[in-house]
């Protein structure tokens, strides 16, 4: 009896220390499907790149936080740069429902904030990760928030039609 009682909480002490490995290895699904969350890592740049490369025709980036058009993300403000250094269009989509933007200064930050990114283009340019911008537009999609402040919902890359 004292022996299996040993037994027992010896095994119960292996079976603690196990630890819980995934079986598969995990798969990055949003690269492969066009939808990508960001998150300002280098990650996101070669997950960026691998989705555009696909034969994606729109690769759409999400945020966890709203941004405001006033403060996008630097590593997003090198793609936009590139997609317009590359001949693309930067647009950008007023809130749903609004005829007029309520604040047109706010898509004038937008424009002036990427033509300061495109004076460091040099640096970044010669990169080959950003070639994956080659051929796309960019799609800044804006809307409110509960507080009724415009912020950026999503960005979408498009591939250009000829």
């Amino acid at each position: 009896m004292f022996l299996r009682a040993v037994i027992v909480v010896f095994s119960w002490a292996l079976l603690s220390c196990a630890s819980n490995v995934p079986l598969t290895t995990p798969v990055d699904t949003q690269a492969i499907s066009g939808k990508l969350s960001f998150i300002d890592v280098a990650k996101f740049d070669r997950d960026l790149a691998s989705a555009m490369t696909q034969k994606n025709e729109v690769t759409e980036v999400a945020f966890y936080e709203r941004v405001s058009p006033n403060s996008v993300p630097e590593r997003l403000q090198k793609w936009l740069a590139v997609v317009e250094a590359k001949g693309g269009k930067v647009l950008v989509e007023p809130p749903p429902n609004e005829l007029v933007s309520r604040s047109p200064f706010a898509a004038l930050s937008l424009v002036g904030s990427l033509i300061s990114t495109i004076k460091g283009l040099a640096h970044f340019n010669a990169e080959k990760i950003y070639e994956a911008a080659n051929g796309r537009d960019a799609v800044i999609s804006l809307q409110r928030n509960n507080k009724g402040e415009v912020v950026v919902n999503t960005i979408k890359f498009v591939k250009r039609t000829p």
